[in-house]
This record gives structure tokens, sequence and C-alpha cells, in this order.
């Protein structure tokens, strides 16, 4: 039997739900999570969601408590379904397939990468999917080995470009653009960064980013 969250608008089965007697219980999962209720505007009252609950914001799967598994998921999905697609339509050319690839995955990962975060060991998956991708697209055994998709092209191999070398300049693109047309912007960023250091006792970058995530 499956019965529906009021929280998470889920249903799930009877496990997922806690045993003691209550007219329409949240799930275990969203037991603790406040939701909002009674907020009017001019009288009408307004639909509301509880802070988990997966919004969509400028094309961002996001929620209130900055949890971005959502666009991981969906990025991760696109490019398991694009893989299928290629191996699906062998008679497409190995350049249309790369074409695919560059103008449908290379945008959805620049896309979101300033603003979500993947760990490590997420993007370690979503770069072995990437690579699957290019398998299919160059019509490659699954068992070919990864590294000839990283050796330069002047020593045989294909050169392609991985998902962190997609995101870095999506990245760091902006914050270029703000400090190559505003010398305040790159003067500001050079104080905050001399002030991080003497505070937290580094010696240089990679000193401050180990402090920074300890």
């Amino acid at each position: 039997m499956r019965r529906q969250c009021p929280i998470c608008n889920k249903k799930k089965g009877n496990c997922h739900f806690p045993t003691q007697l209550h007219i329409n219980p949240p799930c275990l999962e969203y037991q603790h999570t406040w939701k909002p209720a009674g907020i009017k505007y001019k009288g009408t009252e307004l639909n509301v969601i509880h802070g988990r609950a997966q919004i969509r914001l400028l094309g961002i799967r996001y929620n209130m408590w900055l949890d971005s598994t959502a666009q991981r998921r969906y990025v991760m999905d696109r490019i398991t379904d694009m893989a299928c697609f290629l191996r699906k339509n062998r008679d497409l050319s190995i350049e249309n397939s790369l074409r695919l690839i560059e103008c449908t995955l290379d945008p959805l990962l620049a896309f979101s990468g300033p603003v979500i975060i993947w760990l490590e060991k997420e993007f370690k998956r979503l770069t072995a999917a990437f690579v699957r991708c290019n398998k299919e697209a160059w019509q490659m055994s699954t068992n070919t080995s990864t590294a000839l998709f990283n050796f330069p092209k002047d020593q045989g191999g294909l050169q392609i470009k991985m998902p962190r070398a997609i995101t870095c300049p999506a990245v760091w693109g902006p914050l270029t653009r703000c400090c190559q047309f505003d010398d305040r912007t790159r003067q500001l960023a050079e104080i905050t960064y001399k002030d991080a250091l003497k505070k937290h006792g580094c010696l240089d970058m990679e000193d401050l980013q180990f402090e920074a995530n300890s």
C-alpha cells in the first residue's frame, strides 16, 4: 500500500512513514521539515512549498537548502540519454556525433558548472559518463582505454575537452572579465586575498584552500 506525503507530495510505501498514530504524517525523509502556511497577499492565500522541495530558478534545479542534487542528477541523465542515442543511431557519421556532443553536452556543463557543487566521487562518475559518450560518438568499444582521449593529438591521442576543462572557463570567465574591465574589482580581490592569507596564517593559495576546506 502506498501513501502520499503531505510535504513532498510523493507516493511511498508504508515503510517510509512513521509508525506512531497521526492523521496524515509526513514521510521519514521530511518528518522534520517545516512547511509555511497561512501566507497571504492582498487577501489571497499563496501556494507554499517546504524548504527541501526542488525548484527551478533561472534554469537551475535547486532548493532552499542549497542542495543541487536534482541538477547533478539532471546533468547525468542527459549525458546517459546522449550515450544511448548515439549507440542506437550508428548511421550518424563520427563528425556529426561529435558535433552533437559539442552543441548539447558542453553548454549543459558550462551553464550549471559555476553554481552547483560536484563532489569528487560524483565528478568522477560524470567524467566516466562523458568519456562513454565520446566512445559511442567514435563508435569505439566500451573497453577502449580512456587514456586515448587524454593524450594530445600530436602524440596520437584524441585530446577531447573533459568536464573539468569545460566548467573551469565558465567559473573563472565572469571574474576575469570583472578584473579586466574594472580595476577596483581587482584591487578589492587582492586585498581580500591578502587578508585571508594573513588571517589563516597561510603562505600561498594552496594552504588557504586547505584551511577553508578543513
